[in-house]
């Protein structure tokens, strides 16, 4: 397992083509050092470097915001306030503008526009990107970090309009975890309602969240399908890397990468997307069934070769035949933006589709593995799977209940960012190939990976 896990370290830098000192000439007088001196393999907070990129993506951008009604629009990270412009030109549209910023080098400039519009502006200075550890600081002191983060956010039901607009640009892995995980139990960002997100992110992210079991079981894991399950995701464009700050590595690939496929993709460039979790996913799934799904799809993908037949027998002992002779007729599922062409998107990410309880895996048999299925198909397991009879007293409910106590008393931040320690391989590898370089985070996921196997 470790030649593997070397294999993402090497394989996971990026692009850079500007050199230090034209950086720095060019932005100095702007962006602060930090952001100009130093080369990152992956930057979880990332600045639109100058006015040219930041009309390039308004341009992107200019038909959904158009159809969309939503008045309310939270920028993370707005830096020079670039981007931040042409969020005030839009006075009809969005009346009420959040300004999110992590370092303190903006903030004088960004409370300069909170004094120009103290009506329409609203500013806060925290870090929405880990949004996870505040909750984590919260929980352990009874603080209120994440609720006066977003108190400016317009709270809404979850089955109505999307409640605001997020706008930023986004590196870090565990803030995607966290966007799931919020979901499924219901709080932090997605307790206020369903925000809509256009974010720009690294390829390896987006194809890692949006492919299907076609790219193969590296890449292709749980995350994934709970993220397709939970979201709707569309794919708008790409945008320069060297747009924005800080810049990244050059990008070597090596020999022995076993995810050099994925890590070759585009790496000059980050993908704009938009993403809004589905509006009927309650639908799909009641909500008080929302954690067993989520244990459901997280245990059975610890190993993606796991066969279904032999894994669920364990908790409802005899269910085989149920699933081999399945006489319900099955539903397709279809393409949520029917105008997006396949051949447009990026390598090895997936059209969004509808989700279905009844979309059936075909044929069956003692040998199929979770791995061959869909998201779709998985939520349609799950949704059988919860309605035989034995499955009140199954011995799955008894591990679920384990698992969320391991989560309730989850006392250091690695469990809360994961949610639940499970000796999984997929979440541990993703990690890897999207953290931010330094001694420690080298060390850090391998000690968890010890710790679960052992």
């Amino acid at each position: 397992m470790l030649p593997m896990r070397c294999s993402w370290s090497l394989a996971r830098a990026s692009y850079s083509t500007k050199p230090r000192k034209q950086l720095v000439a060019r932005y100095s007088g702007e962006f602060p050092e930090k952001l100009l001196n130093r080369k990152h393999k992956v930057p979880t907070h990332m600045y639109i470097a100058n006015a040219e990129a930041a009309g390039r993506i308004s341009q992107y951008l200019e038909p959904h915001f158009q159809s969309s009604g939503c008045d309310t629009v939270m920028e993370l990270n707005s830096g020079a306030g670039y981007f931040t412009r042409h969020l005030l030109d839009r006075e009809s549209q969005f009346r009420r503008i959040i300004l999110l910023e992590t370092m303190d080098h903006f903030m004088p400039k960004i409370q300069e526009l909170h004094a120009l519009y103290p009506e329409r502006v609203k500013v806060r200075q925290g870090d929405f990107v880990n949004l996870w550890k505040l909750v984590y600081m919260d929980k352990m002191d009874g603080g209120s970090r994440v609720a006066d983060l977003l108190s400016d956010v317009p709270q809404k039901a979850y089955t109505d309009d999307i409640n605001m607009l997020v706008f930023g640009a986004v590196g870090s892995y565990p803030f995607f975890k966290h966007l799931i995980n919020s979901l499924i139990f219901q709080t932090s960002l997605f307790n206020l309602g369903r925000c809509e997100m256009i974010l720009a992110m690294p390829p390896p992210i987006y194809i890692h969240l949006t492919c299907n079991n076609e790219i193969g079981y590296l890449i292709y894991r749980s995350t994934s399908v709970l993220f397709q399950i939970l979201f709707k995701h569309q794919f708008i464009a790409k945008v320069p890397r060297e747009d924005f700050l800080p810049q990244q590595t050059v990008y070597s690939p090596t020999k022995s990468s076993k995810l050099g496929k994925v890590q070759s993709i585009n790496p000059e460039y980050l993908y704009l997307v938009k993403f809004t979790p589905r509006r009927n996913l309650h639908e799909l799934c009641q909500s008080q069934d929302l954690p067993a799904l989520w244990f459901f799809i997280k245990q059975n993908y610890v190993s993606r070769r796991n066969r279904i037949i032999p894994n669920l027998e364990k908790w409802v002992p005899g269910c085989g035949p149920r699933l081999i002779i399945n006489p319900q007729s099955s539903e397709s599922v279809k393409p949520i933006y029917p105008d997006e062409l396949p051949k447009k998107l990026p390598q090895y990410s997936c059209q969004s589709t509808t989700m279905s309880t009844s979309n059936y895996y075909p044929g069956i048999n003692i040998y199929t593995q979770f791995g061959d299925l869909l998201p779709s198909q998985m939520l349609t397991l799950f949704s059988q799977f919860r309605q035989w009879p034995e499955y009140g007293e199954s011995s799955f409910l008894a591990s679920l209940e384990n698992a969320l106590l391991k989560l309730e008393t989850a006392n250091d931040e690695p469990n809360l960012e994961d949610g639940v320690t499970l000796p999984e391989e997929d979440d541990a590898e993703a990690d890897e190939m999207l953290e931010e370089e330094s001694p420690e985070s080298a060390s850090t996921p391998a000690k968890r990976r010890r710790k679960a196997s052992s």
